[in-house]
């Protein structure tokens, strides 16, 4: 039986690895206070049970940018988290062509302080209501999220941060990072329909931005 070349070797392992190599792509993107701050040291995890492998990390610099490569195309759980600060979640579509920027904007942990949200909720909640109305959305999204974490029982704020992510896909001009932030919006609506599950302002929402999505390509 004849021995095959060393040439026809190689050739056949480059066939093979060419489509693997054909669906890996990167994702790139930056982790910041709600001041603007760069978080040096921060985490980013990706996560996909599809992938392998399936999760990937990577740490920012000192100017809070993380980058991450040989991730499958599709849909990425993105995971951002610091000491100090609440984490952060977001699924993202990742693409060989381009993938669009992740960026995170994580608040302060208040940490276990029993009562502490609870007595301030209204004035915590203004102070994001008016960051949305300055068109700060990053920096809404990070308060309102942090109000959230703090008092889960306040399910009605996933209502909120999905209507600000629709806010923020209203202005943006790229297409694929608007498609990113209806998906966001859907994910926040589902949440909520996740802690009630007969929450048809929830339903409502989600349909009304799927059909939002599809008419703004």
């Amino acid at each position: 039986m004849r021995r095959a070349s060393p040439v026809l070797i190689a050739f056949i392992v480059m066939c093979v690895a060419a489509p693997a190599l054909a669906q890996s792509a990167r994702a790139t993107g930056t982790v910041k206070d709600v001041g603007g701050k760069p978080l040096k040291g921060a985490t980013v995890t990706a996560l996909n049970s599809e992938a392998y492998p399936p999760r990937i990390s990577s740490s920012t610099d000192d100017k809070g940018r993380w980058a991450m490569i040989g991730l499958r195309t599709g849909t990425w759980t993105f995971t951002a988290e610091a000491p100090g600060f609440t984490t952060q979640k977001a699924p993202w579509q990742v693409r060989v062509g381009g993938t669009v920027p992740i960026g995170f904007v994580l608040g302060r942990d208040l940490g276990p302080i029993p009562g502490a949200l609870t007595k301030n909720i209204q004035q915590q909640l203004a102070a994001a209501n008016a960051l949305r109305d300055k068109g700060q959305y990053d920096q809404a999204i990070a308060a309102y999220e942090q109000i959230r974490e703090q008092n889960p029982k306040l399910t009605a704020v996933n209502l909120v941060v999905g209507g600000v992510y629709r806010q923020k896909a209203a202005h943006e001009t790229d297409p694929a990072a608007r498609r990113a932030l209806f998906d966001r919006a859907i994910a926040s609506y589902t949440a909520a329909l996740e802690s009630d599950a007969g929450n048809d302002r929830a339903k409502a929402e989600i349909e009304s931005t799927r059909t939002e999505a599809a008419t703004s390509r």
